[in-house]
């Protein structure tokens, strides 16, 4: 009776997971193909007259170091002066930001600083910003380590050309991909991530996720929506569902390109990829069986945004299929786990590297560092197990800045 219970148990679990990486993988397949042969859907070139007015929000907590730089990119900002307000948000920091915000605002009468006496938190430090400043059409959102193009901005707001687009995220590309195996790696997530699934989804018109910076907002929607969800890991992805679900459409703009850093240590990758991952928790639990039962949405795009809310539930998946496979390997009459199941779920994100790789054309040294990405892919799944972990503990959120290397 043991034996049978624990062959039952193997089999019980062994069908969810193989369910799961099946399906995410499918996605990728999908989505790979759509790169390719979907056309891509550009938006109208706008004159001066036609750029909508733009409230630009920039929330910082202790980024004195951050703030040159921040400051001379958004005075670069290739955008009608009248039409544009920049609000940089000192969110309760605790070193010499603030007086450094005021130091480089000083004499932009188009620039101005919101000091919030303690901090509230990013969701609601900018609920905080768009209660103060009425200006505006269109919220725009960097966060304080972005560096957007002097062209940026007016590529982005030409997506918001149809009534019914409510959000646009535009491109990051990370400045210092080559600066450690950390850093290659979450530089290739971030391409894979933007270039492919969100172009794909885009052109499918699936709902491309809205990113925490280089992103606008039509500040109608976001109001009807509740703005920014107050203590919220991932406020930009919960309001990519709940846009999606109140039927606004998402778009992503490639041509809206920003340069950021990425976490350089092991640490701040993996700390940084367990909020990320914890994030899509909550959204998961806030959202999934309200978007099963939504028969409003199409079934596409109900499948995509369930998929979506879902996170990083495929790298924890991924991990389990790993320990049924050993253990059906170590007693193949008593287990049995499909292999073929799980060389499917290693070599498809694989396939997609290297496809968006050649189409677009990156570097040789993106190319040489590519062995580095299995090695590098078992802080990605540990990052996803230790969220879960955190959240069916229901253990306390701590916030810890981003580490970067340099300013």
């Amino acid at each position: 009776m043991g034996s049978d219970m624990l062959t039952s148990l193997f089999k019980l679990v062994s069908l969810p997971v193989i369910g799961i990486l099946l399906l995410f993988n499918l996605r990728r397949v999908v989505l790979t193909l759509a790169l390719f042969f979907a056309p891509r859907r550009s938006p109208p070139a706008l004159g001066r007259g036609d750029l909508p007015a733009v409230l630009v929000l920039v929330p910082c907590r202790d980024e004195e170091a951050m703030i040159p730089g921040l400051v001379q990119a958004l005075r670069g900002l290739d955008y009608p002066s009248d039409k544009l307000v920049i609000v940089l948000i000192d969110d309760g920091s605790q070193d010499r930001t603030r007086a450094v915000l005021h130091q480089f605002v000083r004499g932009a009468a188009n620039m101005h600083v919101l000091a919030l006496p303690e901090n509230l938190g990013k969701a609601r430090a900018l609920n905080a910003a768009l209660a103060r400043f009425a200006f505006g059409e269109i919220v725009y959102v960097f966060d304080a380590d972005h560096r957007p193009r002097a062209d940026a901005l007016r590529r982005a707001v030409g997506y918001f050309c149809s009534p019914e687009v409510a959000g646009v995220s535009g491109r990051t590309v990370a400045a210092n991909a080559l600066a450690s195996p950390s850093a290659y790696y979450a530089a290739v997530e971030n391409t894979v991530h933007q270039m492919l699934t969100m172009r794909a989804k885009d052109r499918l018109d699936l709902a491309p996720a809205l990113l925490g910076s280089n992103c606008g907002y039509r500040r109608a929607a976001l109001v009807r929506c509740g703005g920014f969800r107050d203590g919220a890991l991932l406020e930009d992805s919960d309001l990519t569902v709940r846009l999606s679900r109140a039927g606004y459409r998402l778009r992503f703009a490639e041509d809206a390109i920003a340069y950021a850093q990425v976490p350089e240590t092991r640490t701040g990758y993996v700390n940084q990829h367990a909020r990320w991952a914890r994030g899509y928790n909550d959204i998961a639990r806030e959202h999934t069986a309200a978007l099963m039962r939504q028969s409003s949405l199409r079934p596409a795009l109900r499948l995509e945004l369930v998929l979506f809310a879902l996170g990083y539930m495929d790298r924890v998946a991924l991990l389990m299929a790993l320990v049924l496979a050993a253990l059906a390997r170590l007693n193949p009459r008593r287990f049995r786990f499909p292999g073929w199941v799980l060389g499917v779920a290693l070599l498809t994100p694989v396939a997609q590297i290297v496809a968006l790789f050649a189409e677009q054309r990156v570097p040789a040294g993106m190319w040489l560092r590519l062995p580095l990405v299995p090695l590098v892919f078992a802080l990605d799944v540990y990052a996803a197990l230790r969220a879960a972990l955190d959240s069916l503990l229901r253990r306390r959120r701590i916030w810890k800045r981003t580490d970067r290397v340099r300013p």
